[in-house]
C-alpha cells in the first residue's frame, strides 16, 4: 500500500507533465491563446503554475534558491526541466515531512500563519489543479481536445 499524500503529489507531477508535453507539441502561436475566465495565455499560466509550485516548496524548505524568476517568459521545455527538478524536491519533503514546520509572515491583509506545512502542501496540489483546468479550458475554447489528465487517467496508465 502506498502513502496517499505521495500519490497525490505523484498525480500532480504526472498531470502537469502530461499537459505540458501536449502543449509543447503545439505550434508556438497556440501557446499565446487564452479564454474568458482563465488567468491568461497557456504560456503565462504554465509559467505561473510552475513558479508558484517552486515558491511553495521554497517556503516549505526555507530555501529561496528554489524559486523560479521570470517563469512566464521561459520556453516550455525549460519549465518542464525545472518542474521535474522541483518535483523531486517534493519527494524529499515527503520523505522527511515531520521535519518541516514553516511559518508564513503576515502580509497585506493576510495574517501570519505559523505551522503552515499542511497549508503549503494543500495549496501546491490545489493550485496546480486549478491552473491545469485553466489551460484545458483554453485548449477546448480553441477547438483542441486536451489530454486526459484526471486521476482516473493516471491510475488507468499506472495503477498505484
Amino acid at each position: 500500500m502506498t502513502d496517499p499524500l505521495r500519490d497525490l503529489f505523484r498525480y500532480h507531477t504526472w498531470a502537469t507533465l502530461t499537459l505540458l508535453d501536449y502543449c509543447a507539441s503545439l505550434p508556438p502561436e497556440r501557446l499565446d491563446e487564452t479564454a474568458p475566465g482563465t488567468m491568461g495565455t497557456i504560456r503565462e499560466t504554465f509559467g505561473h503554475l510552475i513558479a508558484a509550485d517552486a515558491g511553495y516548496q521554497a517556503r516549505m524548505r526555507d530555501d529561496a534558491t528554489l524559486r523560479i524568476p521570470d517563469a512566464a517568459s521561459r520556453p516550455l521545455v525549460e519549465l518542464r526541466t525545472l518542474f521535474v527538478e522541483r518535483s523531486r524536491g517534493w519527494e524529499s519533503v515527503l520523505d522527511e515531512l515531520e521535519r518541516y514546520d514553516p511559518a508564513i509572515a503576515a502580509h497585506d491583509d493576510f495574517p501570519e500563519i505559523p505551522h503552515a506545512r499542511n497549508l503549503l502542501l494543500t495549496q501546491a496540489l490545489h493550485h496546480g489543479n486549478d491552473h491545469r483546468t485553466h489551460i484545458c479550458t483554453v485548449l477546448g475554447a480553441h477547438g483542441l481536445e486536451p489530454p486526459w489528465t484526471d486521476a482516473w487517467a493516471l491510475w488507468a496508465e499506472a495503477p498505484s
